[in-house]
């Protein structure tokens, strides 16, 4: 009934337009299509309703009856209102046969939209458009095509909504040879500022796999929204790009949480790449707090989410969970992928476990650079120097590219070992391959060169840098603080300050470590303070440690030991340590028997702080105290590690340690060493005993102190090295150092004797041979 009176007011209005509404006329057309189209889905009664409705048909009904189709979600009616239509003329318009067109296609009725769209007396850019979404949409691809050249051919306009259906055809066909001719296109009509074309461009792209094309086009887009980034995302994830996906998460860590929040997480892609962020920030305990919810969330990890939880793990040591992972890819079969691979070796190296890094290592079929790297850096970090190099050489031989990583790690490996020859061969190579630029490998170089005694060519390095982080200054001042320069490190430490570098808690270790080097006691307590007031870093062990030095150097004991009272936590070893050294040199008895007390509760095996117990008793005479600190030792099982000395010979390490009597030239090192003995008796040196048991014999205590193994190394330099060579002896000790003072005028030149935080260093060359 309803109906009727619509269609009534509608017929009188029609005739009489002077006397309607236009707004209520309106409401009405549209409530009068909304009930045709209601209609239209019982066949029977529109049977009955359509020859009775006395009302004109017009397109504009037409096409809204076929739209409330469409939105009723049962568009199965659309062919009666077309015999309809054809029965009362044809009286469709475009649109309408735009829209009748469109639900043939959706409803899968193609021969239907064809002979329709074949019929049309006129066509548009839409009716093509549509038309190609439904053979799309049926995977009729090359009839697509085909239409697509023909809207080209008949002179329609290209604009963008032409553009963006095209591009999701590419997207179903994996079709890139076309994509690329689209993509001409499109930049000839000036279409590629169009965000919403630039969008489907590289989705095209990266379905098709070509990613570098699609990061092109990426960059190009003004208005990045949320999709727009998860699509380049995945994107990425897909073609196994990694790296290049967590660098879209690479802002600010509370704004990719954000992101993470915002968008869907019913797969594994943004889980994945929300723990590769915390771990790459170092929020490694928030990336397994995130791993565990991707588990009770019933996410299923993939290779990529392994590997970022792994790096976390290897980040903070944890090796239990580390293993647990290794379990899980054996289970899943992803022990195969190189991507695991790698950070599994990473968290076994870094936890200390070489032998399981290197057990994967070998057991891998197809090694890369990263693979070689890890290795490397694994030995270089538990000082294997020499296994480090051999890997280098034979990642060589196998024809792989070395990286920046590679020799910055190799350079620190060469500091290791003070092998200068290992480390200016390397220098060289970075230059070659133009990597000597890299921010880490010429802060390797201002180590290497500074470890080498070679404070010139460190300098140098640090001051040809394009851009110099904290890390360089840091160097710089490391590096002239440990050849006794210190006053040079402070004026460092200042120019520093008038960058826009801020200093870190380690600038100010190696600055305070400047200042006990030198004895600057006002100058290192003002420093202390500034640390705290001026840049709010508040003191870790080592600067406590470098305090306690300097006040100990300069017999401030009482001061230094009220400091180790200030400490907030408890004190270290080291601190304790450098207590009792400085007991020692200043004969404080009493406080040096309290601060080895701590030092052998903490390290009961500690054989140097034994030694020097021993040696405050003896010195006070108190022979029962030294007879119990010696039964002790015995007790405990207290055992000397045997010092290792080297020294590099034309490319080769020779390795020295005290009672090896395996090098070649072993007899001629003793023949020289008896000669030095002789000559610096002659020439009135007299040892000191402080380095060893003051209760002693004394024939078996001159000997002990001729068998330093860096004294058997300087006794083989001397015998094969030529005239003029240089010699740096690192951790050299007080009696080496005397000996050579007292033979310098025949036989050495000396260039420095300086001491380091924890070391005495000497460089010299040869003057002639004894």
């Amino acid at each position: 009934m309803i109906l009727f009176k619509c269609c009534k007011v509608l017929h009188q209005w029609r005739y009489f337009p002077e006397h309607r509404p236009p707004y209520i006329f309106s409401f009405l057309q549209h409530r009068f299509s909304s009930l045709v189209a209601q209609v239209c889905r019982d066949e029977p009664m529109s049977k009955e309703i359509f020859p009775s409705l006395n009302v004109e048909f017009d397109s504009h009904l037409y096409a809204g009856m076929l739209q409330q189709c469409i939105k009723s979600n049962e568009p199965r009616k659309e062919k009666i209102l077309h015999c309809h239509a054809l029965k009362r003329g044809n009286c469709l318009d475009l649109f309408a046969r735009n829209i009748l067109l469109n639900l043939y296609l959706k409803t899968g009725l193609l021969s239907d939209g064809v002979n329709l769209f074949d019929e049309m007396p006129d066509r548009n850019v839409v009716s093509f458009v549509t038309m190609i979404q439904g053979f799309v949409l049926l995977e009729e691809y090359d009839k697509a095509v085909d239409l697509f050249s023909r809207l080209r051919k008949e002179g329609h306009e290209l604009n963008p909504f032409v553009f963006t259906t095209i591009l999701k055809l590419l997207v179903s066909m994996d079709w890139v040879e076309l994509g690329w001719c689209i993509h001409a296109c499109i930049h000839k009509l000036g279409h590629d500022t169009n965000s919403f074309v630039r969008t489907a461009l590289k989705d095209a792209y990266s379905v098709c796999g070509f990613v570098n094309a699609a990061t092109e086009v990426f960059k190009g887009i003004v208005q990045k929204d949320m999709v727009c980034w998860t699509g380049m995302v995945a994107c990425y994830a897909e073609n196994d790009c990694f790296e290049e996906a967590l660098g879209c998460w690479s802002g600010d860590i509370d704004d990719a949480r954000q992101v993470f929040e915002e968008i869907p997480k019913d797969d594994v892609v943004p889980w994945s790449f929300m723990i590769a962020r915390y771990s790459q920030s170092d929020y490694c305990e928030e990336a397994l707090d995130l791993f565990l919810q991707t588990r009770k969330a019933l996410v299923c990890p993939n290779q990529f989410t392994l590997a970022s939880v792994l790096q976390a793990c290897a980040t903070i040591g944890c090796l239990e969970l580390g293993m647990q992972i290794h379990c899980h890819v054996l289970k899943v079969g992803l022990d195969l992928n190189i991507f695991v691979l790698n950070t599994l070796m990473d968290v076994y190296a870094k936890c200390g476990k070489m032998e399981a890094s290197m057990n994967l290592f070998v057991e891998s079929k197809n090694k890369n650079e990263v693979s070689w790297n890890t290795m490397i850096v694994g030995y270089v970090q538990i000082g294997d120097a020499e296994k480090a190099f051999l890997l280098f050489i034979n990642m060589c031989d196998e024809q792989l590219r070395a990286t920046e990583v590679t020799y910055s790690s190799l350079l620190r490996a060469a500091a290791t070992l003070a092998a200068l020859e290992a480390g200016i061969k390397i220098h060289t190579m970075t230059i070659k391959t133009l990597y000597d630029g890299d921010d880490a490998v010429s802060n390797a170089l201002i180590d290497m060169y500074a470890k080498c005694g070679r404070i010139r060519d460190a300098r140098l390095v640090f001051d040809t840098m394009n851009e110099r982080d904290v890390v360089s200054w840091n160097s710089m001042i490391s590096a002239h603080s440990m050849h006794g320069l210190g006053a040079k490190a402070l004026k460092i430490f200042e120019s520093m300050r008038e960058t826009d570098i801020t200093p870190n808690q380690l600038t100010f270790v190696t600055v305070l470590s400047a200042c006990s080097n030198t004895g600057s006691l006002d100058q290192g307590q003002s420093y202390f303070t500034t640390m705290q007031e001026d840049y709010g870093i508040e003191p870790c062990m080592e600067h406590y440690t470098c305090m306690v030095s300097l006040l100990g150097r300069l017999g401030h004991l009482d001061r230094a030991l009220k400091i180790i009272d200030e400490i907030p936590d408890e004190p270290s070893v080291m601190v304790w340590h450098d207590l009792v050294g400085a007991c020692v040199a200043h004969k404080n008895i009493e406080l040096g028997r309290f601060s080895a007390e701590h030092v052998l509760e903490m390290e009961p095996q500690d054989e140097s702080t034994y030694v020097l117990l021993s040696n405050i008793y003896a010195t006070a005479k108190n022979w029962d105290n030294v007879a119990f600190v010696r039964k002790s030792m015995r007790k405990k099982r207290v055992k000397k590690e045997p010092g290792l000395s080297w020294i590099e010979n034309q490319g080769m390490v020779h390795y020295f340690a005290v009672g090896d009597d395996s090098h070649p030239d072993n007899k001629l090192i003793h023949g020289m060493l008896e000669w030095l003995s002789f000559r610096s008796r002659t020439l009135g040196y007299a040892p000191n005993h402080d380095a060893v048991l003051l209760d002693v014999e004394e024939d078996e205590n001159a000997r002990l102190l001729w068998l330093h193994s860096e004294k058997i190394a300087l006794a083989f330099a001397l015998l094969r090295m030529p005239i003029g060579s240089p010699i740096l002896i690192l951790k050299i000790s007080v009696y080496v150092s005397t000996v050579m003072l007292q033979l310098s005028p025949e036989f050495f030149n000396i260039v420095a004797i300086f001491e380091t935080a924890l070391s005495l260093c000497l460089k010299a060359t040869f003057k002639k041979l004894p």
